[in-house]
């Protein structure tokens, strides 16, 4: 699959604690409850059958004294059923103040590549997560976000954020089995980044641009995962997109006081304006199905658009902070798993629901 979304500009912190479910207190002077790292919730995701859900989660409440970052707090990757039953924290991948693996870092982007392979995006790069064995890092790339092939079986990375000033350098192409550089793509001379995996595997989507300064028009451009075929597709452009169906290419075009989505063809030619606002550029991504693509609209609430007829259904209303990876689409396209409110009469700071794109009621599936 194409990655959770692209952010042109994340609203809060990316790695934000999003979601809590409380711990609970001893339940006598005797007895104490384990303290669990899945607590919080941040960067949702499904896993490919849709029958499983994970997150990444931090110990709530924090121990007292304990700062706001990762660096000190337990956390680990957190799974359970998609109704939220039968929650357990992935062996391995638990982590606190004195920390070895491959999250240390936390984590701002998480997907289930495969069945039982989940891989998750820090400032350290891309680990690789195979269920019941230790995290190992598979990629050292910049703290950007990653895309995959539909099969989870190629990962593309770039070695810096965008808008990095002097900064050069190919994306990369990586097997998720191996570790191995399958192409690097765009070449040292330049800025590449922002890339956006075909859902076969064999091509990316990137920007590029100079990167001399801040007024360095960025363009976008498309290349066999090798670094063959290099194309410009289009200019003074940003955060490419492809579709699961992969026939278009979604992309922002920035305005002085808006943004535009458009949509192109991999080959090139005309594209045409999906939809115009003056919200930041944040978008959660395509549906699997390729029928629909998940969007934080101006007024901050969750909104779908169906590409076809270009018809906008709003979902409900955001909270902040959120980032691209706040919402995750289920493999069927029939809903998207949502950091939102949190539960009633509970002193969390927000909740994880399941949203039906049919507009039908939200289900809470974590919370205190």
């Amino acid at each position: 699959m194409n990655s959770l979304g692209r952010s042109a500009a994340i609203v809060g912190s990316a790695l934000a604690i999003a979601v809590a479910f409380g711990c609970g207190s001893a339940s006598s002077a005797a007895a104490k409850r384990a303290v669990s790292p899945c607590g919080t919730a941040d960067t949702p995701t499904w896993s490919p059958d849709g029958t499983q859900i994970a997150w990444f989660g931090y110990r709530w409440p924090r121990p007292h004294g304990h700062a706001n970052g990762s660096y000190n707090t337990l956390r680990a990757i957190c799974v359970s059923d998609a109704d939220g039953k039968n929650l357990h924290k992935l062996p391995h991948t638990v982590c606190s103040e004195r920390c070895s693996n491959a999250l240390r870092e936390g984590v701002g982007q998480l997907e289930w590549a495969q069945p039982n392979v989940l891989l998750a995006g820090s400032d350290a790069g891309i680990a690789s997560v195979t269920i019941g064995q230790k995290p190992t890092t598979l990629a050292r790339t910049g703290p950007v976000p990653f895309s995959t092939d539909a099969n989870g079986d190629r990962v593309a990375g770039a070695p810096y954020a965008d808008g990095c000033m002097s900064c050069h350098g190919p994306v990369k192409i990586f097997s998720v089995p191996s570790g191995a550089v399958v192409g690097q793509v765009g070449g040292t001379k330049l800025f590449n980044g922002d890339p956006s995996m075909s859902p076969d595997g064999t091509k990316v989507a990137f920007v590029r641009s100079s990167g001399k300064n801040a007024e360095a028009k960025p363009s976008i451009w498309t290349a066999s995962a090798d670094g063959s075929h290099l194309q410009r597709l289009e200019q003074n452009a940003a955060n490419p997109l492809w579709s699961p169906t992969g026939n278009q290419i979604a992309y922002l075009v920035p305005k002085a006081s808006s943004v535009a989505w458009r949509l192109v063809s991999p080959q090139g030619g005309a594209s045409t304006t999906l939809l115009q606002s003056n919200a930041p550029g944040t978008i959660f991504g395509w549906s699997p199905n390729g029928k629909w693509i998940a969007y934080p609209d101006s007024k901050g609430r969750l909104a779908v658009i169906d590409v076809a007829t270009k018809k906008v259904r709003t979902l409900l209303k955001l909270q902040l902070p959120y980032s691209a990876s706040s919402a995750a689409w289920s493999p069927d396209s029939k809903q998207l798993l949502v950091v939102w409110r949190p539960p009633a009469h509970t002193s969390c700071p927000s909740g994880l629901w399941r949203v039906p794109v049919s507009g039908g009621k939200p289900h809470l599936v974590h919370g205190c």
